[in-house]
């Protein structure tokens, strides 16, 4: 089969990279969204009722930071250091922690159940969170090394 030569100019080109840009994160939060919503309102809980979901959510994901750390990327405005790793990981631990507590509370009607399960889920969250960025924090940095030394030679 012949590949076909491309038929747009570079102006067309920055517009359709621009396009798949905004298709791909909106893929990304409309995934996260269906799961959440699935989750806390549809009393889905059995894993089954959003696995589909979740894997492509976790293969975009996956996908999405891999890449990003291959080419030295780490974000447009947050720097990767040890601050900005505790700050992600409270803000994404407490978001889920709330997740879950009124997940609970509207399944059982236990506050302190419900208080019980969102302390619980924001330990858990914060220390896998803190560990995953920094170790992605330490692969980006001995990427960023690599490319930096390749570049000097």
């Amino acid at each position: 089969m012949k590949l076909q030569n491309n038929n747009l100019d570079e102006m067309q080109e920055q517009k359709l990279l621009k396009i798949e840009h905004n298709g791909c994160w909106l893929a990304f939060w409309g995934l996260l969204a269906a799961i959440l919503v699935q989750t806390i309102l549809l009393d889905a809980n059995t894993m089954g009722s959003i696995a589909g979901e979740w894997i492509v959510f976790m293969c975009l994901a996956l996908y999405l930071c891999v890449s990003c750390i291959k080419n030295g990327i780490w974000d447009r405005k947050l720097k990767p250091n040890g601050k900005t790793n505790i700050i992600v990981s409270f803000i994404s631990s407490f978001l889920c922690s709330m997740i879950f507590f009124v997940s609970s509370y509207v399944k059982y009607h236990s506050i302190l159940g419900s208080i019980a399960t969102g302390v619980f889920i924001f330990i858990s969250v914060f220390v896998l969170t803190i560990l995953t960025l920094s170790l992605s924090m330490k692969l980006y940095q001995k990427r960023i090394s690599k490319i930096e030394t390749d570049c000097e030679e």
